[in-house]
């Protein structure tokens, strides 16, 4: 007959108390033996742990037993044969438990098994612990968390308030092997002694070994390491290593000091069998209010002929500052930077710290409320290419934007003010001639302009379900050209200018909802008219931000299609088009969208030539614009498709092309992306530009994929970059090899063949070696 026996709390009987402070002997043990590594990383000691997790005190207890023996005499009290308590979250099996009050000793013996509330389980043949958890003994003891990190033991003894014991320690994050558990894990650390110090927060190893496959790898007397709960410690990092062509073999010993709670240094130096020593280190501090980081790298090169050919090839000292930081001055402002000041501009691709082409440094402020957004950021642009010459980049003194709208309806609609502010300075002019046709894509000098526009909108829904939204907007652009030294004379010779832009308008739609069967339809015309007189000194005022144009469907319906502030559409304009929605019970869906834009009156902004070139050849250049249109297919089995494309009203030849698609199936999962680009002569593009780009992956195998990724140039039948990996990953390991290549063709720079080997033994360490060389083509 099984005996079941439930006890609350609150009841201040003998038995019931003795049972009571069994369970929670039995429930802290779980704490007491579990290695700091295992124990949840909020964790501050042993007994705050269990302090904090126990349950509440008139939480009832649930004893279950074969067989339940009091002995009032020797003050004892004890569950056997197949025993279950269930107290609170916790749950504890085995095949006998006794508490011994006079003693204050509980033990439970026999096929142990604690379950934590967050589902970590303890396993032991045998536990016994003092009520007071200032010492006990477990044997054989098992831990496994929700994290999957495993931990075992022969036998784990506490001593005192800090120090726990455990004899013939194991630690891995393996899955056990279900056809054989007796199979090594794929790795582990083993230890004859395993000392954990609750009060330092350290792991401690003694003889410790790390076997991989069953095969000792790597020996040491000594080693040790922080619990998770120990967020920074200072200690040897993962190394690093490799080979490139022009600096050689190299390698990188890591050292993380935690110096405080609050900062931190990491140094990172690299010996380069060609170039020398190059000294790394890294600071980064926690101000209470925010966090900032300092990189200081430098290097005397030893051999620059191995740059010839760059600007490199020219320095001997190289190196760089950078610093990052955000830091909130309340909880709607903060402020930020990201800074560089480097040696020259091609150390950190030189090096391998980044493969840009230009290191933008800035400083921001930006305040965010419920309805309204600042932002106020200074720039400036590193340019890392030989290609191009520093003094033809902008420095941006700032540039500022505030959009704020409208707390109540506004004339029944919606409100909105939106400010830009823009202040650069270029040192010299730039401009590309192609094809005999000079764009000019920076003005030299110092130039600033504020643009203020206010606008509104109203959508009202009229009988049978008319969209009908009017709109306006009054907007007002103020020049100064202080520095006008080579400047274009197509400026205006005054320094102050004023371009002004009233606009009002009205956007129709009519949805049309079609049912047949379990498909539905929508099918909705739309048409907008925008009214507005022509856009003055059209060429007469820089245009800095406004010099990418590409009309598509996304756009179509845009009052104002030029992408920036330097440029505003003008004349009256007619947008038409439709709109189809198809909905299948099966969970597939269709899209489509097509139209036009008519210019109606006034002066064509985009007809008209400025500094850039920017809208001659775009397909909004004449009265009856390119059509435009899309297509999009999605399906219930992760598959989706969009393709994109503007084609001439006349002979209906493509102009622009955008295809994307991804989906996966069972092991297998890809993309592919299209663009086209139709040459436009008056716009100095005298080529058509084609270009594919892929990826794929393959689960071949449990653990095993193959990804690929190419990009290749069509119009000049030409591979421009791609890359291939080979990649194991299981619960506890990941090990990748990948293969890259870039063609010379397509960068600045000596481009690369790069191979690289990345390893993780997860929740232990992980680390990387590369190869780079040269292309021989």
């Amino acid at each position: 007959m099984r005996h079941t026996v439930q006890i609350a709390c609150l009841k201040n009987t003998r038995s019931s108390g003795s049972l009571r402070l069994m369970c929670a002997s039995l429930m802290a043990s779980v704490f007491l033996f579990s290695p700091v590594s295992l124990v949840p990383s909020d964790a501050r000691d042993v007994e705050a742990a269990f302090n904090s997790l126990k349950p509440a005190d008139d939480t009832p207890m649930l004893v279950e037993a074969d067989e339940m023996v009091y002995d009032y005499d020797n003050e004892k009290v004890s569950a056997i044969g197949n025993v279950q308590i269930y107290y609170g979250d916790y749950t504890l099996q085995a095949d006998k438990v006794i508490y011994d009050q006079k003693s204050g000793r509980l033990i439970a013996d026999g096929n142990v098994c604690i379950t934590e509330p967050d589902g970590n389980v303890l396993t032991a043949n045998f536990v016994d612990i003092t009520e007071d958890f200032r010492t006990g003994f477990v044997r054989s003891l098992r831990v496994q968390t929700t994290e999957n990190a495993r931990f075992a033991a022969d036998k784990a003894e506490r001593k005192g308030d800090d120090i726990t014991v455990f004899d013939k320690g194991v630690y891995t994050t393996c899955d056990a092997c279900e056809a054989n558990p007796k199979k090594p894990p794929l790795w582990q650390i083993k230890a004859s002694r395993i000392i954990y110090n609750s009060k330092d927060k350290m792991v401690y190893y003694k003889a410790a070994k790390f076997e991989f496959m069953g095969v000792p790898l790597l020996y040491t007397p000594y080693l040790a390491h922080p619990d998770p709960s120990r967020k920074r410690s200072s200690g040897l990092l993962a190394p690093r290593g490799g080979y490139k062509e022009n600096l050689g073999y190299y390698g990188t010993p890591r050292y993380f000091w935690a110096l405080s709670d609050s900062y931190d240094i990491t140094f990172e130096p690299t010996y380069y069998s060609q170039q020398g020593f190059l000294a790394s280190a890294t600071w980064r501090q926690h101000l209470g209010i925010g966090t900032y980081s300092v990189r200081a790298m430098g290097i005397s090169q030893q051999d620059k002929d191995a740059f010839e050919g760059t600007s490199s090839s020219e320095e001997t000292l190289r190196g760089s500052v950078e610093s990052a930081g955000e830091l909130n001055i309340t909880n709607q402002w903060k402020f930020g930077w990201d800074v560089a000041v480097l040696s020259d501009k091609l150390f950190l691709r030189d090096y391998d710290f980044t493969n840009d082409k230009d290191r933008r440094s800035s400083a921001y402020l930006i305040g965010q409320g419920e309805r309204n957004y600042f932002e106020a950021r200074a720039s400036y642009y590193n340019i890392m290419t030989d290609s191009l010459d520093q003094g033809e980049q902008a420095v941006v003194h700032p540039s500022i934007d505030y959009n704020a709208y409208s707390s109540k309806p506004l004339l029944g609609g919606e409100g909105r003010l939106q400010v830009n502010s823009t202040s650069l300075t270029r040192d010299q002019l730039s401009d590309k001639t192609v094809a005999g046709t000079t764009r000019t894509l920076g003005v030299a000098g110092t130039y600033n302009r504020t643009t203020v526009e206010a606008s509104w909108k109203r959508r009202f829904i009229a009988p049978g379900g008319q969209l009908i939204t009017p709109f306006s907007s009054l907007r007002g652009d103020f020049y100064w050209m202080p520095s006008r030294s080579g400047a274009p004379a197509a400026l205006v010779d005054e320094s102050i200018a004023f371009r002004g832009m009233p606009t009002i308008g009205v956007d129709y739609r009519l949805p049309i909802l079609a049912t047949t069967g379990s498909t539905s339809h929508i099918i909705e015309p739309i048409a907008q008219v925008v009214v507005r007189p022509n856009e003055a000194h059209i060429g007469d005022l820089p245009n800095d931000d406004a010099q990418s144009l590409i009309f598509d469907d996304s756009i179509l319906f845009d009052p104002n299609k030029f992408s920036g502030y330097d440029r505003v559409e003008g004349g009256t304009r007619a947008n038409v088009g439709f709109q189809y929605r198809m909905q299948l019970a099966n969970g597939w869906s269709l899209g489509a969208l097509g139209g036009r834009s008519y210019h109606l009156a006034g002066k064509n902004s985009f007809a008209e030539d400025d500094l850039t070139s920017t809208g001659l050849g775009s397909g909004l250049d004449k009265d009856h614009s390119d059509y435009v249109a899309r297509v999009s297919v999605s399906t219930d089995r992760n598959i989706h498709a969009l393709a994109r494309g503007r084609f001439d009203p006349d002979t209906a030849d493509l102009k622009y092309a955008a295809v994307a698609a991804s989906g996966s199936y069972d092991r297998y999962s890809g993309s592919l992306a299209y663009i086209y680009n139709a040459k436009r002569p008056e716009a100095g593009v005298d080529k058509d530009s084609h270009e594919i780009s892929t990826t794929a992956r393959v689960k071949f195998a449990d653990y095993w994929a193959l990804t690929g990724t190419s990009k290749y140039d069509l119009s000049n039948d030409a591979f421009v970059k791609g890359s291939l990996a080979l990649k194991y990953e299981d619960e506890c390991f990941a090990v990748s090899l990948k293969y890259s290549q870039t063609r010379d063709v397509y960068s600045d720079t000596t481009s690369d063949q790069t191979v690289m080997l990345q390893f993780n033994f997860k929740s232990l360490a992980e680390g990387q070696i590369s190869y780079t060389a040269e292309n021989d083509d």
